[in-house]
């Protein structure tokens, strides 16, 4: 486990107004975020979700589509952060253009950070951006949808924020974020999908290292 000694720590809330707090000490957890585009299973429409990626990048462009799914890739520009219970959050890596499959063929890597040593308990992603381009498999009132079609992006971004296990202050921690784009894609309306519908799809999951 690398040990690096760090002068001064950034914490950022996003949710909200945002606050800074500079803090001294041992950055000496590592966070790894990949990103999958929907990790339903493909026979599921109900509460029961579970990611079908394993935390790592992706080997590739998978050959074969996932069937009944929409077709596509989505990109998306995203702030990761782990907040701890007194709600001070530690930056987690800011990734540009990530880009994955929207039928979930495959998970993309988005970040890698060192935070400092603390219990956290939550996760954080600010997205910034949300954009898919959609090939087949979108039909709304009867209409096939191809193009572009992006998500409602306010000022301040999609925040979206989920209680996962992130382990001790010492454990390192990869994460992945499940777009759960089939939760969300159907509810397009002229191109644009709404804010909330994005912000309620998508999962988070979290695995720990020694």
């Amino acid at each position: 486990m690398r040990k690096v000694i760090a002068l001064s720590l950034l914490l950022m809330g996003t949710a909200g107004c945002g606050k800074e707090v500079v803090v001294g000490g041992v950055r000496d957890k590592e966070v790894e975020t990949y990103a999958t585009g929907d990790g339903t299973p493909e026979d599921s429409t109900g509460a029961s979700r579970l990611a079908l990626h394993s935390l790592a990048p992706g080997g590739g462009p998978a050959s074969a589509l996932v069937a009944g799914r929409v077709q596509g890739t989505i990109s998306f520009d995203a702030l990761v952060e782990l907040v701890t219970p007194a709600g001070e959050a530690a930056f987690a890596g800011n990734a540009q253009s990530v880009m994955v499959r929207s039928d979930g063929g495959d998970t993309a890597f988005v970040a890698r950070a060192d935070v400092l040593e603390a219990q956290y308990t939550t996760v954080r992603v600010t997205f910034t951006r949300v954009s898919v381009n959609v090939t087949s498999g979108l039909t709304i009132g009867g209409i096939n949808v191809t193009g572009v079609v992006n998500v409602d992006v306010p000022q301040r971004g999609v925040v979206v924020e989920r209680q996962v296990p992130l382990g001790g202050p010492e454990e390192d921690v990869q994460l992945l974020i499940d777009l759960d784009a089939s939760d969300w894609l159907f509810a397009t309306l002229n191109r644009i999908v709404p804010t909330t519908a994005f912000q309620q799809a998508v999962k988070i999951r979290a695995i720990t290292r020694e």
